[in-house]
């Protein structure tokens, strides 16, 4: 044989090598199924003490041939909201600021909320003003806060298809594709839909735009180490046009709303310590105890 051969001989056997380094990949990928990944982060989520999360909405609205004193092409709308919570002591604090800016860019208007959650107080700062309120239920309150489990409990209601797996930021991650259920679905599109102005679902047949007028697509990545999630994105597009849109009948044929919405989720942090501080101005704030039916009374321990 001679050296020309022998180079021949060891390519094949370096690429019968890689080729079998590579099915074995795809064996590997494909054993895990989407119940099993949703099974691991159920159980790596439940023994969470702590996590920090960042939320992007971006909205683009467009309003087509629809004319008359106060009427809008559209919008864009932002939504940057962080913050961090402690679910072992119930506490967390989170600021949100959203942005919305007309089409031609010439009108914006902005607004910042700043909340807390501590000593079963919820704090919120209205304008220049802070006030608290005291939660009955503790748990109950910080319910509400905890977004990792709301995105877990539509999670749950879906089916998931393990796409494969990707390294980011030195991580090893899955990749899902999340189908949610119907009910998922719509929720998701009432939300992104009322979140524009909470008037515009009076103006469209939903369930009509729920079956005719809808793409949804959503991703989610998981640590394959510890099966917690650390991106959710949902990218949708709702478009209500004739025989959906609710108008008079004088009203021309041709109007139509475009609703896109891109929503990220990130979380990370896990299990970090977090303790949650009050700013000076939130602890002087007047508390206000909630209305109970009668005959029940509060207790703040």
């Amino acid at each position: 044989m001679g050296e020309g051969d022998e180079m021949k001989r060891i390519l094949l056997v370096l690429a019968l090598a890689a080729a079998a380094m590579a099915f074995a990949g795809c064996i590997g990928e494909e054993a895990i199924s989407g119940g099993e990944v949703d099974a691991r982060m159920a159980k790596a989520v439940s023994s969470l003490e702590s996590y920090r999360f960042e939320i992007e909405i971006d909205q683009t609205v467009e309003f087509s041939n629809f004319e008359g004193q106060g009427s809008l092409d559209g919008e864009v709308i932002s939504l940057r909201w962080a913050g961090e919570i402690n679910l072992t002591n119930q506490s967390s604090m989170e600021v949100s600021t959203s942005r919305r800016t007309t089409l031609a860019g010439d009108k914006t208007a902005e607004e910042t909320v700043e909340v807390y959650f501590k000593n079963r107080t919820l704090y919120q700062k209205m304008g220049d003003e802070w006030i608290g309120l005291l939660q009955p239920d503790p748990t109950f309150g910080i319910e509400k806060i905890d977004q990792l489990a709301h995105l877990m409990e539509m999670i749950d209601r879906a089916e998931i298809v393990v796409e494969g797996s990707e390294r980011i930021d030195d991580q090893e991650l899955y990749r899902l594709s999340i189908i949610p259920d119907d009910d998922t679905a719509y929720g998701i599109m009432l939300g992104q839909i009322s979140s524009v102005d909470p008037r515009i679902p009076l103006m469209i047949d939903m369930n009509g735009l729920f079956e005719r007028g809808r793409e949804l697509d959503w991703t989610v990545w998981v640590e394959k180490e510890t099966g917690l999630p650390t991106e959710s994105r949902i990218s949708a597009l709702y478009t209500a046009g004739p025989g959906i849109l609710r108008m008079p009948p004088e009203s021309p044929e041709n109007l139509e709303i475009r609703f896109e919405t891109l929503e990220v989720r990130r979380f990370g942090g896990y299990n970090e310590p977090i303790v949650v501080a009050l700013p000076e101005e939130a602890r002087a704030a007047p508390i206000l105890r909630p209305d109970l039916p009668e005959g029940e009374s509060f207790s703040p321990f």
